[in-house]
């Protein structure tokens, strides 16, 4: 109870910081709209067999960048005020601080989500099947988000610290999650194809998020502490050269 009270605080916090801005919504809703455009000039014009094989990917291709776009915002604010090495010794649960960050970014992903998804079913004529199967699609699209995030926010905490790290952060996270994105694409073309194994890939999503989440969450302190570490070390180096 005490963990899942200090979860809820914290995404209040982070809800809070978001909603007097919403810059990261705003600019990820804009993002998936550009996308859409730029698939709808380029892609819509294929043939229908064409299209059950690009929708998928053109879905996860936008989650894909809209993620790490969100991500590399992720720790921004304690980033910019310096306020890393305060959350580390506060007295607050370092699974809080994973379980809260996951959230706000899988909240913002999905914000997007709901912007590309009707876009694809009017770009793609055969993406029809995610309008006719919305609580599919709609369980597909958050299993597949939570096993992005769960990869992306261990990531960004480990690169919390310095000006630089968000370009790493983009370098490295687009690789580290290409498996789960692919997989997320095989289910939704099997989606599209109306294959009859569809629902079951909903089960192996699932269980590949259960395996991600607690990867991450188990990984997220030595990864946090380490990245809080290397930020105090930098720090003392002027004092002890003077």
């Amino acid at each position: 109870m005490r963990l899942l009270r200090q979860i809820r605080l914290l995404l209040v916090a982070e809800l809070r910081q978001e909603i007097r801005s919403f810059e990261v919504v705003l600019t990820s809703a804009f993002f998936s709209l550009v996308m859409l455009a730029l698939f709808a000039l380029s892609l819509g014009a294929i043939p229908a067999s064409a299209q059950v094989a690009a929708a998928p990917g053109a879905l996860w291709l936008s989650v894909a960048f809209v993620g790490g776009l969100t991500l590399t915002r992720v720790f921004d604010r304690e980033r910019e005020s310096d306020t890393l090495r305060a959350l580390l010794v506060a007295p607050v649960d370092r699974l809080a601080i994973y379980f809260a960050k996951a959230a706000i970014a899988l909240l913002v992903l999905l914000i997007a989500t709901a912007v590309l998804v009707p876009g694809l079913v009017v770009v793609f004529p055969a993406a029809a099947p995610m309008a006719e199967r919305p609580l599919f699609t709609a369980a597909l699209v958050v299993l597949g988000c939570v096993g992005y995030v769960a990869v992306g926010t261990l990531f960004a905490a480990g690169l919390a610290t310095g000006s630089g790290k968000n370009v790493l952060l983009s370098l490295i996270l687009h690789p580290l999650t290409t498996p789960v994105l692919m997989f997320n694409l095989v289910a939704t073309r099997a989606l599209l194809e109306a294959h009859p194994g569809a629902d079951a890939y909903l089960g192996r999503m699932a269980a590949v998020d259960v395996i991600l989440v607690g990867l991450g969450a188990w990984l997220f302190e030595p990864v946090l502490v380490g990245g809080g570490g290397s930020q105090r070390r930098a720090a003392a180096r002027p004092g002890r050269g003077a």
